[in-house]
């Protein structure tokens, strides 16, 4: 738009020169001419053909004298290809001499001195934002990772206390009731009353029962580290306005990362179908293959706004690529992921 505002300016000072000093009936065809070869100039991105354009307007300048008029429209386009070879033109002007031609020629290479700093003051301004963007969309990035890894650290330090405290039980209260099963069972022994065996045998069931309660609870506090199929579940109640339906199918104990990054990409995807898409129905599919583990997600959306979603998108990505595996997601009726994780 400012090439076209100076051309503008100076085409009309060229074209009321040109009727005030040399009018004569080419001045039209003239005008014309010299117009199309300045746009054609802006149309054109290769230098060689543009200096070939240069070089038949000067020619046609020595042919005619009044496209002389118009050489500081050409000049504006000369300078910013030849610079200091700009002055070769200087005889042509000249030639056939106008103050005013020679004072729109200096004009002209000003103007297009001045256009050419601008331009790039803007590429190195978009360069800087490029820049910028770059750098937030990382620092967003990094952000996001380590609210993922305080996440991960509490709920270790979490699991790690709770597992202290199931072998503390085991070690202490275990070993007790079982030193008191023994005792009683010596007990019984040596005891010749039915009524006292009777009873002993009461209280050795209900010890072995205790027993059996403790080790259950104990194996639950293991268990219960990270329970991947109930987290999940826990998630997708916690967004009642989509229907999830949940197919896990696996079996494997897999190790509490494994478990965590899982979880990860389950907690993005319902995140992204709750604020992204219009879906009223996500599918989860987490499926045990003898080589990989393969997580399937798709909704039945009918559109996808895909605005600050790539953070997530490429979270999942590392994601499979920390386990050797692939990420894939596309829209095609609905917005679907499928990822796999290898094993070992």
């Amino acid at each position: 738009m400012r090439r076209f505002l100076e051309k503008l300016i100076i085409v009309s000072f060229c074209l009321y020169n040109s009727y005030k000093i040399n009018l004569n009936e080419n001045l039209v065809v003239c005008f014309l001419i010299s117009l199309v070869i300045s746009l054609v100039l802006d149309l054109i991105d290769n230098k060689k053909i543009r200096t070939i354009i240069y070089f038949l307007f000067l020619v046609m300048c020595f042919s005619n004298n009044s496209f002389i008029f118009y050489l500081p429209l050409i000049l504006y386009n000369i300078y910013l290809d030849l610079r200091i070879f700009t002055i070769f033109t200087l005889p042509l002007i000249l030639t056939n001499f106008s103050i005013v031609n020679l004072l729109l020629s200096i004009t002209a290479v000003y103007l297009s001195t001045m256009t050419k700093k601008y331009n790039q003051i803007l590429d190195e301004n978009k360069t800087v934002r490029d820049e910028l963007k770059e750098d937030t969309f990382y620092l967003e990035k990094y952000n996001k990772q380590l609210l993922i890894d305080k996440e991960k650290n509490i709920h270790i330090a979490i699991l790690t206390e709770r597992n202290r405290i199931a072998r503390e039980l085991h070690d202490s209260i275990g070993h007790a009731i079982s030193s008191s099963i023994l005792q009683v069972e010596a007990l019984k022994v040596i005891s010749t009353e039915e009524t006292v065996i009777k009873n002993l045998d009461t209280l050795q069931n209900t010890l072995k029962n205790g027993m059996d309660d403790i080790r259950k609870s104990i194996h639950n506090l293991y268990n219960e580290s990270l329970d991947l199929k109930n987290q999940i579940e826990k998630l997708c109640s916690e967004i009642p306005t989509i229907d999830v339906e949940l197919v896990y199918k696996i079996d494997d104990v897999i190790n509490y990362d494994l478990k965590f990054d899982i979880l990860s990409v389950v907690k993005e995807a319902l995140t992204n179908c709750a604020k992204h898409s219009n879906a009223t129905k996500i599918k989860i599919s987490l499926l045990n293959q003898p080589k990989f583990y393969s997580i399937l997600i798709a909704d039945n959306g009918s559109h996808f706004d895909d605005k600050n979603k790539g953070i997530g998108l490429l979270s999942m990505k590392e994601i499979s690529d920390k386990y050797n595996g692939f990420f894939n997601c596309r829209f095609d009726d609905g917005f679907k992921i499928h990822m796999t994780l290898m094993k070992g």
